[in-house]
């Protein structure tokens, strides 16, 4: 867990591939309680972020690393260099997760069943990468939102993009894709490039498949999708 979070949810681990086999169990969510209105701007209308950024540095994942990949095309957008998939894979492996101590934020050889295709990632550990490259990002949810921390949801998402801030979410990715199984828990990290509210579109840098390249989906789907995680967000400043 991040020092000073007041968060008392389970933490998610990404991520699943699009032919939907995942690498680590998701976590168990309890039901969501009623979380108060955050003081947002209200969203009138308009794009909100850049709907390129969505396939500007999008690579397909070759592991269960949809958190790296996500991470990897905010470091794109910001530093115009994107490490190599390899590369991010070998830092997050060398790299102490704050959110399960003792094991590093990703390790390919984690679970045997999975053919070491690796164990997924915590979001919250993903500021910790990013920081890497100098790039300052914090993690919220639902809960850490309600408890005075950084605001979540729709419009502050938009807001954030707006402000030409970068952004990843954990989504359900059996509702991005329409795809059948469990669709209670998020387990699928991806970057959230635009919100276009008159044409009802979010763009989504979505690693999980060839054909996920330039994701579009309703801002319905969206948020049924990140509702499953609490929200889970990480938003560079």
């Amino acid at each position: 867990m991040v020092p000073g979070s007041g968060a008392v949810a389970a933490p998610n681990f990404t991520c699943r591939g699009h032919d939907g086999t995942p690498v680590k169990s998701e976590a168990v969510r309890d039901e969501a309680e009623d979380v108060p209105e955050e003081d947002v701007t209200e969203i009138a209308g308009g794009v909100y972020g850049d709907p390129e950024a969505a396939t500007r540095y999008w690579a397909e994942q070759s592991e269960g690393d949809c958190g790296l990949m996500a991470t990897r095309m905010v470091i794109g957008e910001i530093t115009g260099a994107p490490p190599t998939e390899r590369e991010i894979i070998d830092l997050a492996a060398e790299t102490p997760s704050q959110c399960s101590p003792g094991e590093p934020v990703y390790d390919e050889s984690f679970d045997p069943s999975d053919g070491g295709i690796g164990h997924g990632t915590c979001a919250r550990d993903l500021p910790l990468l990013l920081d890497h490259f100098g790039i300052d990002a914090d993690y919220t949810n639902d809960d850490e939102a309600a408890d005075g921390g950084l605001d979540t949801g729709l419009d502050a998402l938009a807001d954030y993009l707006g402000n030409g801030q970068q952004a990843m979410a954990c989504v359900n990715s059996r509702i991005i894709w329409d795809t059948d199984g469990d669709r209670t828990n998020c387990g699928h990290m991806i970057t959230v490039a635009a919100i276009d509210f008159d044409n009802d579109i979010v763009y989504l840098g979505d690693s999980g498949g060839a054909d996920t390249r330039g994701e579009q989906v309703s801002i319905d789907t969206f948020e049924s999708a990140w509702a499953t995680g609490d929200h889970e967000l990480v938003v560079t400043r």
